[in-house]
Order: C-alpha cells, then structure tokens, then sequence
C-alpha cells in the first residue's frame, strides 16, 4: 500500500513539472539542518521547480545525525531518524523582492531507529506533513537564499501501532537556477 501512494506522488510531481516547464519557472537547490522536537537532528537535501512566483513543487530528504540520547534507570537509550523522504506542493507570497512567505503540504516516509541497552527497534514512518516558513534571498539576482520554516509530520507506524505527531524546524541554504 506505501509503494503505491509514493507512486502515485511521483506520478502527480511528474505530471505537474512536465507541463512547468515550458512556463516561466526556477529551479533551486538546498541543503540544511532540521531539528526533529529538538531532540535529534538531521541533514537535509531539497530540490525543487517554482512553476511560476506563486506555486512549485519540492522534494526534500536527509538522514540522522544526532540522535537523542538519555539514561533511564541506569541504561542508556537512544532515539533517531534514519532517513526521511518527502515531496510537497509549495505556495509562496512574495512580500519583497528579497523576503518570501513559503506554505508546503505534501507527504513524507521515513525510517526510525531506538535502541535501550542491546535491543535495538526500527520501525518504518510515513504520514502527511504541512508547513510554513520564510526565506530571505540575497546576492545578484536574488539567487541565494536563507530559510527558516516549520513542518508539522503526521507520524504513522505499521508494527507498533504508534499514532503521533511530530514538529520538524529547518534551517537551509537555498541555491537558485
């Protein structure tokens, strides 16, 4: 059933870029950090396609770095991400010629990994995600940028039957073409 969703994802962002790009449109690059709850960090990669200044597509994906790390009764236990991929539809407001409001929803899978002691879990994730953010777009043309944002993950498990949330806040460098 996930494979089948994640197809028809691509097939959607396929569809829609195919048809962007004989439209006025930019192309961007990035990569930065994320804080998953503030408790473990990843690295991330985004790339994405701006059909024109108000709407685009975007993938993004990253991998722990950081996992969090805590003693419980004497035994350490650690939690993180493995990895994460994601596609989103993106609207943005420009407010200036430099400052942009960005508003992504999409959907994202992803693996995560805990361990206590000598047991080790990992558990596949997948859900919906929503998120709002800002970049400011500096140097000539406009074509470097700095964005913060939030994304709001709507966590979904197979095996362990855990239903949750999440709160993913991002700080990358974005690159136009």
């Amino acid at each position: 059933m996930k494979f089948a969703k994640i197809t028809a994802a691509a097939a959607a962002i396929a569809m829609i870029g195919g048809t962007a790009m004989a439209q006025d449109g930019q192309a961007y690059v990035g990569v930065g950090v994320d804080a998953v709850e503030f408790d473990s960090y990843n690295l991330s990669g985004k790339a994405g396609y701006n059909f024109n200044e108000f709407f685009g597509v975007e993938a993004q994906g990253g991998f722990g770095i950081i996992d969090q790390e805590e003693t419980i009764a004497g035994v350490n236990a650690e939690a993180g991400v493995d990895y994460y991929l994601s596609g989103f539809l993106t609207g943005r407001i420009p407010a200036s010629e430099q400052f942009e409001l960005i508003g992504r929803v999409g959907y994202y899978f992803g693996e995560v990994e805990g361990s206590v002691g000598n047991i080790s879990i990992s558990e596949d994730i997948d859900g919906f995600a929503a998120g709002v953010g800002a970049q400011f777009n500096f140097g000539a043309g406009n074509l470097n940028g700095i964005r913060a944002e939030y994304t709001y993950l709507d966590v979904n498990t197979g095996t362990a039957n855990l239903d949750a949330d999440g709160d993913l806040w991002s700080l990358s460098f974005i690159r136009k073409f």
